[in-house]
C-alpha cells in the first residue's frame, strides 16, 4: 500500500515553496506562502481521502459497507442480528401470537409466542411455549423472570421466560466478518468439504461454533457438534434446527438439506466438563475473601470463554483435530490479576494440579464450564 502519512500540510507547503526560486520572498507572512497555503490544505484533505479509499479497497483494512462489497469475492454476506428464542412458562394456554414484555425498565423488550415447546418433565396444568424476541440481538438472551402480557389474556396469572432455546446474536462485527472472508478465501468451501459445512452451519441463527468430524462413523458420515451463539451448549431446539437444515430426518443422506447426496449428517451438542477451582490466596491488607470471590469467578469465566471461542478451531494442517484444554497457569494468572490478590498457591483444577485435557474426537466432544470456586486465605 502507498504510504500517504507524510502528505500533510507542512510537508506539502514545503514542497511547494522548494519549487519557488530563492530570489523571491518566502517568509511565512509574504504573499507567496499566503497564496499557496489554501492549496496545501486542500491537497492534505485530498491525500487523506485517497488514503481512506485505498484502505477500503482491501479486505484486510476495509470496514463497514466497503467490507460488505468486498465479501462477494468469497461469496459471503455479513451475518445479520438474529432473535433469541426463550422458553416461556404459563399457568394458562396463551396460544400462538401472544405478545409479552419483560419488566426490566429501559432495557425491556417484547417476546411473542411462536410455537409450543417440549420439555423433558412437563407439569400438569402448566403450558410451555417458544417465545421469540421481537428485537434482534444478544439483548434477547439477557433477561429471565416474569413477563407481562401486552393484551389481556383471560385466566393468566403467571408468566415467565427462562431457558435460552436459541441464543440471539448481534450483527457480525467487521473483525469477525473479515476473519471469515479470509478463511473462506484460504479454505474454499465446495461440495460437502469441511469448509462448506462450517460456512453453512455458522450462518444459521443461534450458532456460535461448530466442530466438523468427517467419516466419524464410517464412510459418508459427518458429525456436527454445535455451540450456541452465547458460546454455551446448544439447546435441543438449536440442534434440531441444525439437523433439519443440513440433513433432515427421516430421509437422511438423500440431499434434502445442505449436505450432498450420500452424506449422513448427525448434529449434536457437546458435553460439558465442569471446571472446579480451589486456591489459597495471599491478599492485600484490608481485603477479605468475600471481596475477591466474585471478581475471581468472573476472571476465570472470562478465560474459559476464550477457550470455548477457540473450541472449533482445527489445529491440524493435514487432518481434523480440535483442542479446548484448560491450563492451570492461565487459571492462576486470572486469579492473581484480580485487584486485592497478591499471590495464589496450591491452585487446583478438579482436585489436581495438572492441566485439564478435554476430549475432542468424533465420539466425544467436551467444552469447559465453570463450576465451584473454593478460596481460602493463606497456605492450603
Amino acid at each position: 500500500m502507498i504510504d500517504f502519512n507524510q502528505q500533510n500540510y507542512p510537508n506539502i507547503l514545503k514542497a511547494m515553496l522548494d519549487r519557488v526560486p530563492g530570489t523571491y520572498d518566502k517568509r511565512d507572512t509574504s504573499p507567496i506562502p499566503t497564496a499557496l497555503g489554501p492549496a496545501a490544505w486542500a491537497l492534505e484533505g485530498f491525500y487523506l481521502s485517497l488514503n481512506q479509499v485505498q484502505r477500503q479497497a482491501f479486505v484486510q483494512t476495509a470496514s463497514g459497507e466497503s467490507l460488505d462489497y468486498l465479501a462477494v469475492i468469497a461469496g459471503l454476506t455479513r451475518y445479520p442480528a438474529s432473535e433469541a428464542v426463550r422458553l416461556g412458562i404459563f399457568n394458562s394456554d396463551i396460544g400462538l401470537g401472544a405478545r409479552f414484555s419483560t419488566v426490566n425498565g429501559e432495557n425491556s423488550i417484547n417476546f411473542i409466542s411462536a410455537a409450543a415447546a417440549a420439555v423433558s418433565e412437563p407439569v400438569e396444568g402448566v403450558f410451555y411455549y417458544q417465545m421469540k424476541a421481537e428485537t434482534a440481538g444478544a439483548i434477547g438472551n439477557e433477561y429471565a423472570g416474569p413477563i407481562l402480557p401486552i393484551s389481556t389474556i383471560p385466566g393468566l396469572t403467571s408468566a415467565q421466560i427462562t431457558d435460552i432455546l436459541v441464543p440471539g446474536d448481534d450483527t457480525e462485527t467487521d473483525g469477525e466478518f473479515r476473519e471469515r472472508i479470509i478463511e473462506a478465501l484460504n479454505e474454499r468451501p465446495f461440495g460437502g468439504n469441511i469448509a462448506s459445512y462450517r460456512q453453512y452451519v455458522l450462518g444459521l441463527d443461534g450458532v456460535g461454533a461448530v466442530q466438523v468430524y468427517p467419516t466419524w462413523n464410517g464412510g459418508g458420515t459427518v458429525k456436527l457438534s454445535v455451540l450456541g451463539a452465547d458460546w454455551l451448549l446448544a439447546s435441543s431446539e438449536l440442534v434440531e434446527n441444525v439437523q433439519n437444515a443440513v440433513d433432515p430426518p427421516p430421509n437422511q443422506g438423500l440431499g434434502l438439506g445442505m449436505a450432498p447426496i450420500g452424506a449422513q449428517v448427525t448434529a449434536v451438542a457437546p458435553t460439558e466438563l465442569t471446571v472446579n477451582v480451589s486456591a489459597a490466596l495471599t491478599l492485600q491488607s484490608g481485603y477479605q475473601i468475600g471481596q475477591v470471590q466474585q471478581p475471581i469467578e468472573e476472571a476465570i469465566e472470562a478465560y474459559l470463554l476464550t477457550v470455548r471461542k477457540e473450541w472449533d478451531t482445527n489445529t491440524s494442517t493435514t487432518g481434523v483435530a480440535y483442542a479446548a484444554d484448560v491450563y492451570l497457569a492461565r487459571i492462576t494468572a486470572a486469579i492473581v490479576g484480580v485487584a486485592g490478590v497478591v499471590n495464589a498457591t496450591n491452585v487446583q483444577l478438579n482436585g489436581g494440579t495438572a492441566d485439564l485435557v478435554l476430549t475432542e474426537n468424533g465420539t466425544t466432544q467436551q467444552v469447559p464450564v465453570i463450576g465451584t470456586v473454593t478460596l481460602t486465605e493463606g497456605s492450603a
